[in-house]
């Protein structure tokens, strides 16, 4: 009665990942590796490449889990309603409800039907207002950031002319 569709598995426990030593710095680049910036941006560099490798394993397999999830609970529900029809069947009971009876039960399945289509509006509409803040957050810490570079060097020619003088 129900059919299952296959979705792509993604491993859940990725291998470990085997780490390998850090090579020695070449000549050239051996003031920067004594640079504490440099080292800084190196470990955040490859922090967060290593995040974005993660990202959508992660995802698929939330999704995936999700889907399972979904799968099992309508697999519970048929096999719930199947057994019900089983035993009324085999009692010999009644099944023959009222029109109103039918129709509350249709309109209960729609109104949950159109609540769930509503929320899951919100949630997506909630997610791009998410993204679009995010978006605000990085325009205005890059403008942030270039008017402090302004403001810094405005302040190092002061202190250069001072120390002149």
């Amino acid at each position: 009665m129900c059919t299952t569709t296959q979705h792509p598995k993604v491993n859940p426990t990725p291998e470990p990942e085997v780490v390998q030593p850090t090579p020695e710095p070449k000549a050239q680049d051996t003031e920067d590796a004594k640079d504490i910036y440099s080292v800084f941006q190196q470990s955040v560099d490859k922090y967060f490449k290593k995040i974005k490798e993660n990202t959508s394993t992660y995802l698929q397999s939330v999704s995936d889990l999700q889907l399972e999830i979904i799968e099992s609970r309508k697999k519970n529900v048929e096999s719930v309603i199947s057994f019900q029809k089983t035993m009324t069947d085999k009692l010999g009971v009644d099944t023959k409800v009222p029109e109103t009876s039918l129709n509350t039960a249709t309109d209960f399945a729609e109104q949950t039907t159109k609540a769930w289509s509503f929320q899951n509006q919100l949630m997506l509409t909630s997610l791009e207002m998410f993204s679009k803040n995010i978006q605000a957050f990085n325009d205005n810490s890059k403008t942030f950031a270039e008017l402090n570079g302004k403001l810094l060097n405005s302040w190092a020619l002061i202190i250069k002319k001072k120390s002149q003088d």
